[in-house]
């Protein structure tokens, strides 16, 4: 099994910092699924996917790489007097109750 990361856009692998090759036998093989992971994360490569090739092209696999969160969004705290669910609103207080006995 090979290990590439693929542009969902264009379609191109990844050779390394800045170098793309739309040919899969010219792209860098980082040998397992973490270290494609880490190198999407060093890189800070966005709309990529990890694909897994086989000798046999029918039994590859595309594992899809979700959007990295800005840097804005990982600063953010939650507030606790943020809503549980839509529509709603309840204080801290509130949320800890709990039912009365049936």
């Amino acid at each position: 099994m090979k290990v590439f990361v693929r542009d969902t856009q264009s379609g191109w692998f990844y050779q390394g910092p800045s170098q793309w090759t739309p040919e899969q036998k010219m792209a860098l093989d980082l040998g397992q699924v973490a270290r494609a992971v880490e190198q999407i994360f060093e890189a800070r490569l966005e709309n990529v996917e990890i694909l897994l090739s086989y000798d046999e092209p029918r039994y590859d696999l595309v594992l899809p790489v979700p959007a990295a969160p800005s840097r804005a969004d990982t600063s953010r705290r939650p507030d606790p007097e943020q809503p549980d669910m839509p529509g709603e609103r309840k204080s801290a207080a509130h949320r800890h109750k709990k039912a009365p006995p049936l």
